[in-house]
């Protein structure tokens, strides 16, 4: 053990007699910089490896680190970064590969290594011990996203389309990959779209100042013209005709109402996105027509809508009354019931509408037995008046029926 830190001790002299030379280090500071070294490669090198000693040698060279960087700037001496700077981010990039190949399981220790990788700036090296995170720890969704995102952000945009594919199929059924996947293409599309619209102004410049100097634009113009018009980038993509279908893969690997309103969510947030967010819309209305979700989507909507407040409010309430006469449930009574207590704080000049459609909605779900602790407790305060004193007794008795465990119920029986 002693000779193989002696060689590791030797393999650092050129980096610590250039840091005296130079000044950044005195010489006191050197001899207490290769005592301090040497102490922890004997630490790393026993037969028992703890992490802990590998963590503390490395936040040491990362201090030491940040302290050249300090005295670098103080001298203004930003040379010899080969024989210095580098040596030292390869000592730690070395010790956190050990510590992942050892303690795999780990995924701090992989986060880590990734950060003090972006912070160092070698991209090609985060983008391989991501890939090899991901062997290891596959069964995790976020990292897939996170490894997809770094590959879209600094690397290759296909690299990241591809992490991503591989992710789903592992995750099949991950809803939190299929989301982000959309929004992975919706980014790319966006991404695209600016880069053709500065490339436009750039070419609608270039032929202006021609025209300006010929008097006429030349065969050569015209094929400088045709080559900049965006050839590299496929229209379907910028209609969004990639996104509609990993949509519909997303929505054909989980068919759910709820995680479709999901990706209508993420959608919308794109501006140029209106035939992928039909198209949710569409396969909502195929689907799950009848499902509240469905429904409950279709009447926020409406609710968006420009126009005379009492109309638009009205169209939102005819889609909930429609369904409820349909196919009416406790989940449907619940959602908009939600939207219509939004409603009754944010439109004041629908109160008497929108007190009818909860005396309507309300009194239904009673009837089915539909409703909620939350819907049966604001039944009783509206119904709880001398004409309607029969009708909140026998609301109230269906609620302690229903519902024996609710300590308010018992308190509005003790009361009334």
């Amino acid at each position: 053990m002693a000779e193989y830190v002696e060689e590791k001790m030797e393999q650092m002299i050129p980096e610590v007699e250039e840091l005296e030379r130079v000044g950044i280090l005195n010489s006191l500071e050197v001899k207490e910089l290769v005592k301090r070294r040497k102490h922890f490669e004997y630490k790393i090198q026993k037969r028992t490896k703890k992490k802990d000693d590998f963590l503390a040698y490395i936040q040491y060279e990362r201090n030491l680190k940040n302290l050249i960087e300090i005295r670098r700037a103080n001298l203004g001496y930003f040379h010899k970064k080969d024989i210095i700077d580098d040596a030292i981010n390869r000592r730690i990039h070395k010790m956190f590969i050990i510590l992942c190949n050892r303690w795999q399981n780990d995924v701090k220790l992989w986060l880590s290594h990734i950060d003090w990788l972006k912070e160092t700036r070698w991209n090609i090296s985060v983008s391989k011990v991501y890939m090899r995170l991901l062997q290891v720890h596959n069964s995790n969704p976020k990292l897939w996203i996170a490894a997809a995102k770094f590959e879209f952000e600094v690397g290759s945009a296909e690299n990241g389309r591809q992490i991503m594919l591989r992710g789903l199929r592992f995750h099949p059924e991950s809803k939190l990959l299929h989301r982000e996947y959309v929004k992975f293409e919706l980014l790319f599309v966006e991404k695209l779209l600016a880069r053709k619209k500065v490339l436009k102004i750039a070419d609608s410049k270039v032929v202006q100042e021609k025209n300006d100097k010929d008097g006429s634009e030349t065969e050569e113009d015209s094929k400088s013209k045709k080559e900049s018009q965006f050839d590299a980038v496929d229209d379907k993509i910028l209609n969004c005709d990639l996104v509609n279908l990993v949509v519909k893969s997303a929505l054909d690997a989980i068919p759910e109402p709820s995680f479709a309103v999901s990706l209508l969510v993420t959608v919308r947030v794109f501006a140029f996105s209106q035939n992928v967010q039909q198209q949710i819309l569409d396969i909502l209305e195929e689907k799950f027509a009848e499902h509240p979700v469905t429904v409950d989507t279709k009447a926020r909507l409406a609710l968006e809508k420009n126009g005379n407040a009492s109309d638009v409010v009205k169209e939102a309430i005819d889609i909930y009354r429609d369904a409820l006469d349909t196919a009416p449930s406790q989940e449907l009574i619940h959602l908009a019931f939600t939207t219509l207590q939004e409603l009754s704080k944010t439109v004041k000049s629908c109160d008497i509408l929108l007190l009818k459609t909860f005396l309507y909605m309300l009194k239904l779900g009673h009837e089915k037995e539909m409703l909620g602790i939350e819907e049966t407790e604001f039944y009783l305060k509206l119904i709880d008046t001398a004409e309607e004193k029969g009708q909140f007794s026998g609301v109230l008795t269906d609620a302690l029926r229903r519902y024996p465990q609710h300590y308010a119920f018992w308190e509005i029986k003790l009361m009334s």
